[in-house]
C-alpha cells in the first residue's frame, strides 16, 4: 500500500480520488440545499392539484428540479467521474407525467439531507479530528482557568502530555471514521445518481419511438411539400409551354392549310416554328431543371463530383468556392444520404451568397467511424456578416435552415450552427449512415481527398 493510500485510510485525502470527493462535498452543497425549497414546492403543487392549475404549477416545478439534476451530474461527471446520461428532453407543461422528472425529484429530495451529511463529514469533522490529532503540538501554547492546554471539563485539564496524546488518538480515531464514513457516503451518492439520474431502458425506447414518430411525420411532410413543388413547376412551368407550343403549331397549321399558301401565311407558319422551337428548348431546360431537384444526374457518379458540379454552378468573380473532400476509403454512403448531403450543400452555398454577402466559402466533407456507424459530416464555411439563426416554425411547412435540419432529423442527423455576429458562419451537417456495402463495390468518384 503506497504512501496515499495510507493516508486516506488514515483519514487525510491524499490521493486524487480523494481529493476530488472532498471537493464534491463542497461544491454540492449548495445544489443539495437547494432540494428543500424543491421539496416544499412540491408539496405545494401537490396540494394544488385538486385546482386547475395544479398540474401546471407542478409541471414547472419538476421541470426545474430537472435543471438542478442536471447540475448534480455535472457535478457528478466533473468532480466523481460518474458519466451519468442525460436523459431524454422534456415535454413542455407536460413533467407531472413524466417518470424520468418523478426520478429526479426524488434524488434531489433525498440528496439534500445526504449532501450536508457528506459536507459535514468531509469538511468539519476532519477539520475538527485534525485539530485533536494536532492537540500535542499546540496545548502548551493556549490556557484555560489558569491550567495549560484546554479543559475537557472543571476539574479535567487537559494539560499533560499523556492527556494531550489521548486528545490527539481520539483526533485519529476520528480522522479515520470520517474517512470510512466519506467513502461510503460518496458510494451511496454514486449508487443513487446511477439508480435515479440514468435513464431507464424503457425511457429510452419511449423516447425513441417519439422521435421516430417526429421524423416520420417530417418525412411526409418534407414529402408532400416536394409533390406540390413539382406539381406547381409542371403546372406553371412545363405544361403551360406545351400549351402555348400546342397553340403555336395549331395556328402554324391553320396558316399552311390552302395548297398553296400566300408569302405572308408561309411567313407566319415559319415564325410560328420558330417560337415553337424555342418554347421546345424553354420547357425541356425547365424540365431538365425539375428533374435536378428531384435528384440530380450527377449523384450517380458520387457526392465528390457532385459537390464539384455544384462548386462551378455557384461560383462567380465575387464568391470564390473551396471544396474539400475526404471521403476516405471504405463504403459509400446510401444514396438518400448522398442526396441529402448535396441539397443541404446547394442550400448553405445559396444562403451563403445570397443573404451572408459572403467573398469566400469553404465546403467540406469527410466519412468518420467504422463500417457499422459512419457518419458524412459536410461542414460549409463563410467569412460573411454572420447573425444567421433558424426562422421560427411558420405554419404549412418551413424552409431554410428549419427546414435542413427538418429534412437531416430523417435519416437520425444533426445540424449545428455557429454564427456570431460579424461571421464567420459555419453550419456542420452530421449524417449516420450503415455500411452496407463493400469497398470494391463504390465508384472512383465516391473516394479519394480533392481540394480545390
Amino acid at each position: 500500500m503506497t504512501v496515499t493510500a495510507t493516508l486516506d485510510r488514515l483519514g487525510v485525502p491524499a490521493t486524487r480520488g480523494a481529493r476530488r470527493a472532498v471537493a464534491y462535498a463542497l461544491a454540492g452543497v449548495l445544489p443539495a440545499l437547494l432540494g428543500v425549497p424543491a421539496l416544499a414546492l412540491l408539496a405545494l403543487g401537490a396540494a394544488l392539484c385538486v385546482t386547475r392549475v395544479g398540474m401546471p404549477v407542478l409541471s414547472l416545478v419538476l421541470t426545474g428540479v430537472r435543471w438542478l439534476s442536471a447540475v448534480h451530474r455535472v457535478l457528478l461527471r466533473g468532480l466523481l467521474d460518474e458519466d451519468v446520461p442525460a436523459p431524454p428532453r422534456p415535454r413542455p407543461l407536460r413533467a407531472a407525467h413524466d417518470a424520468v422528472a418523478w426520478r429526479c425529484a426524488a434524488y434531489v429530495v433525498v440528496g439534500a439531507p445526504l449532501g450536508v451529511l457528506l459536507f459535514a463529514v468531509q469538511l468539519p469533522v476532519r477539520l475538527y479530528g485534525l485539530a485533536l490529532l494536532s492537540y500535542p503540538v499546540w496545548f502548551r501554547a493556549v490556557g484555560q482557568n489558569g491550567h495549560r492546554g484546554l479543559e475537557l471539563t472543571g476539574t479535567f485539564p487537559l494539560d499533560s502530555w499523556p492527556r494531550a496524546l489521548a486528545v490527539a488518538g481520539a483526533g485519529l480515531v476520528l480522522l479515520v471514521a470520517a474517512g470510512w464514513a466519506g467513502r461510503r457516503l460518496t458510494a451511496l451518492v454514486r449508487l443513487l445518481a446511477r439508480t435515479l439520474l440514468t435513464p431507464q431502458r424503457r425511457e429510452e425506447l419511449a423516447e425513441r419511438v417519439h422521435d421516430l414518430e417526429e421524423t416520420r411525420a417530417l418525412a411526409v411532410r418534407d414529402s408532400a411539400a416536394t409533390l406540390r413543388r413539382i406539381e406547381r413547376d409542371l403546372h406553371d412551368g412545363a405544361q403551360a409551354r406545351l400549351i402555348a407550343l400546342g397553340m403555336a403549331l395549331t395556328r402554324a397549321k391553320d396558316a399552311l392549310r390552302a395548297p398553296e399558301p400566300s408569302p405572308a401565311d408561309a411567313a407566319k407558319a415559319r415564325e410560328l416554328v420558330e417560337q415553337s422551337l424555342g418554347t421546345v428548348r424553354t420547357a425541356l431546360g425547365e424540365l431538365r431543371d425539375l428533374v435536378r431537384g428531384i435528384h440530380p444526374p450527377v449523384l450517380d457518379k458520387g457526392l465528390v463530383p457532385a459537390l464539384a458540379s455544384l462548386r462551378s454552378d455557384i461560383e462567380s468573380p465575387s464568391l470564390r468556392v473551396e471544396l474539400r473532400t475526404e471521403l476516405l476509403s471504405g463504403p459509400r454512403p446510401p444514396e438518400e444520404v448522398e442526396t441529402l448531403a448535396y441539397f443541404c450543400a446547394a442550400e448553405l452555398l445559396t444562403n451563403a451568397a445570397r443573404h451572408a454577402h459572403a467573398d469566400r466559402v469553404v465546403v467540406s466533407a469527410r466519412a468518420e467511424g467504422g463500417a457499422r456507424d459512419r457518419v458524412l459530416v459536410l461542414a460549409v464555411e463563410d467569412d460573411g456578416r454572420g447573425g444567421a439563426a433558424p426562422p421560427p416554425p411558420a405554419p404549412g411547412g418551413s424552409s431554410g435552415l428549419r427546414g435542413l435540419s427538418e429534412r437531416v432529423r430523417t435519416v437520425d442527423g444533426t445540424l449545428a450552427l455557429d454564427s456570431p455576429p460579424g461571421g464567420p458562419t459555419t453550419v456542420t451537417v452530421r449524417l449516420p449512415f450503415a455500411a452496407a456495402q463493400p469497398a470494391g463495390a463504390q465508384s472512383a468518384g465516391a473516394h479519394g481527398k480533392t481540394t480545390t
